[in-house]
C-alpha cells in the first residue's frame, strides 16, 4: 500500500465517522485559529502603522525640532529656559546651507509654519483661509494631491515670490469653480495688511485628514490653509509674522539613506554653522526625530508580542495532540479485526503503521486548514471592527490611520506544518501499536 492509498483510506474512516473526527479536530482547530487570529492581528497592526506613516510622509524624514539642552548634571530644579537672542534662531538661510551641506542624502527641507488668518474677497465669492509658510516638497511629503498647476521650488523661497496654492474648497466658493492657477487674488489679513498673490496650483482639501469630516460647520465657512512661501509670507506678513524665524523642519532622505548617520550629520551641521559656542548657544541646539526609527522600534515590539501571546496560544495545540492519540487508540480497537484480515492478506508491519499514521496527519491537516480559515476570518473581522470602533470613538485620529489587515504568510505556513507534526508525533504510538498487532490474535477479536 503506497501514500496515496493510504490518504484515500483515511479519507473514506474520516467521511464514515464524520461527527468523532470533527470532534477531534477541534482541539487543532481552536488551537491554530488562535495563532493564526494573534498573528494577523499583530502583522494588521505593523501594517497599518506603516502605512499611515508613509501616508502621512514619515517614514523617509527626520523631523528636527530646535529646542534646549538641559544643564550637564541633569539638574533641572533650579534651570530656567535661556533667553533667545535672535541671532540664535534658525533662517532660511540655515536651511539652504543644510541642503547644500547634504545634498547626496536629502531631497529637501520642509518647512510649515502658521502665518495667522484672513480671507480672500474675489468677483465671484469670498473664503475664509489661514496663511501657512511652507517650502518645496511639503505637499509630495505629507501626500497632500496638487489637481492642477505646481509645487513651489526652491527658488521661491530663495527670491521671496508671490506663488500661492490654494484648496480646491477655496476655488469652488472664491472662484466659482473656475481654475484660478496663475491669476491674482488678494489677501487680507486680520491685522488689515493685504498681500497680491499669484495662483501657482491647487490642492485637494481631505476633510477626513484636516478634522472637519462630520463637522457641523457648513462647507462654504470651512477656514482652509493657503500655503505661501515661507520667506515671503516673513518678509511681508507684517504684524502676522512669527518672532522665531524656524522652530522645526523636516529633513526629508533620498531612497536608501541611512536615517541614523544623517541624523548624527544634521546635528554637526549646526553645531558647526550655526551654534558656535557662545554662551546662548550652548544651552540652545537642534534635537531631531527619525521617524523611520521609531517606526522599527515599534515594529519590533509588535513581533516581540505576537510572538509571545502566539506561542501560548500554540500549547493548546498539544491539548488537540492528546485527543488525536486517544482516538486513533480507540481507532485501533475498534478496527483490529480489519487490521488482522489486512495482515493474513499479505499486509506488513509498515503499511499499518502507514495507515494509521497517514489517518492521525490527514485529521491534523484538515483540523490545520480550517483552523487557518477561522483564524484569518477572525483576525480581519477583529481588525476592522477595532477600525470601526476608532473611527467612532477617536474621528480625528481615524482620519489619520490606514487600516489594513494582513494575514502572515509565514504564520500560516507554519501553522500547518506545526498540526501536520502534531498528526505525526501524536499519532506514532497508535500506528505502532495497531502494526505490533497479532494477527491470529486480532482475527479473534470480536
Amino acid at each position: 500500500m503506497n501514500l496515496k492509498e493510504s490518504i484515500r483510506l483515511s479519507l473514506d474512516n474520516i467521511r464514515l465517522n464524520r461527527m468523532r473526527s470533527i470532534l477531534t479536530m477541534l482541539g487543532i482547530i481552536i488551537g491554530i485559529s488562535a495563532v493564526i487570529t494573534i498573528t494577523t492581528i499583530g502583522n494588521s497592526l505593523k501594517r497599518t502603522i506603516s502605512v499611515s506613516m508613509k501616508s502621512l510622509g514619515g517614514v523617509n524624514s527626520i523631523e528636527c525640532y530646535m529646542t534646549a539642552d538641559p544643564p550637564e548634571d541633569d539638574n533641572w530644579d533650579n534651570w530656567e529656559y535661556p533667553e533667545t537672542r535672535e541671532e540664535d534662531l534658525l533662517t532660511w538661510e540655515d536651511m539652504s546651507g543644510l541642503m547644500d551641506y547634504e545634498g547626496d542624502n536629502i531631497e529637501g527641507v520642509v518647512l510649515n509654519a502658521g502665518f495667522g488668518s484672513g480671507t480672500v474677497n474675489t468677483d465671484t465669492g469670498s473664503a475664509k483661509v489661514s496663511l501657512t509658510g511652507s517650502s518645496a516638497g511639503y505637499f509630495k511629503t505629507n501626500k497632500i494631491d496638487l489637481i492642477s498647476g505646481r509645487d513651489f521650488t526652491r527658488r521661491d523661497n530663495d527670491e521671496q515670490k508671490a506663488s500661492a496654492i490654494v484648496s480646491d474648497l477655496f476655488v469652488k466658493y472664491a472662484c466659482d469653480g473656475k481654475n484660478p492657477v496663475g491669476q491674482k487674488i488678494q489677501v487680507e489679513l486680520s491685522s488689515g495688511n493685504i498681500l497680491n498673490v499669484y495662483v501657482a496650483g491647487v490642492y485637494h482639501y481631505d476633510k477626513r485628514r484636516m478634522g472637519t469630516a462630520g463637522s457641523k460647520i457648513a462647507e462654504k465657512d470651512i477656514e482652509t490653509a493657503i500655503y505661501l512661501p515661507f520667506n515671503y509670507l516673513k518678509e511681508k506678513g507684517g504684524d502676522e509674522s512669527p518672532y522665531y524665524e524656524i522652530d522645526f523642519f523636516t529633513v526629508v532622505t533620498k531612497e536608501g539613506t541611512d536615517t541614523v548617520a544623517l541624523t548624527e550629520d544634521v546635528k554637526k551641521y549646526f553645531d558647526e554653522n550655526k551654534y558656535n559656542g557662545t554662551d546662548a548657544n550652548e544651552k540652545f541646539g537642534v534635537a531631531t526625530y527619525d521617524m523611520a526609527s521609531e517606526l522599527s522600534q515599534i515594529t519590533k515590539i509588535l513581533d516581540i508580542v505576537t510572538i509571545a501571546i502566539a506561542i501560548i496560544a500554540s500549547i493548546s495545540l498539544i491539548v488537540g495532540g492528546v485527543g488525536v492519540m486517544n482516538i486513533m487508540l480507540v481507532s485501533v480497537v475498534e478496527r483490529t479485526r480489519e487490521i488482522g484480515i489486512r495482515k493474513a492478506l499479505g499486509a506488513r508491519k509498515k503499511n499499518i503503521r502507514l495507515q494509521f499514521l497517514t489517518e492521525a496527519v490527514v485529521i491534523c491537516f484538515i483540523g490545520g486548514i480550517i483552523g487557518v480559515s477561522i483564524g484569518i476570518a477572525n483576525g480581519f473581522l477583529l481588525s476592522l471592527v477595532g477600525g470601526h470602533l476608532i473611527e467612532n470613538m477617536e474621528p480625528e485620529m481615524a482620519s489619520y490611520l490606514t487600516i489594513s489587515v494582513s494575514p502572515s504568510i509565514p504564520a500560516i505556513v507554519i501553522s500547518v506544518v506545526f498540526s501536520m507534526l502534531v498528526g505525526i508525533v501524536f499519532g506514532s504510538y497508535p500506528a505502532k501499536r495497531a502494526a505490533e498487532l497479532s494477527p491470529i490474535e486480532a482475527l479473534r477479536y470480536e
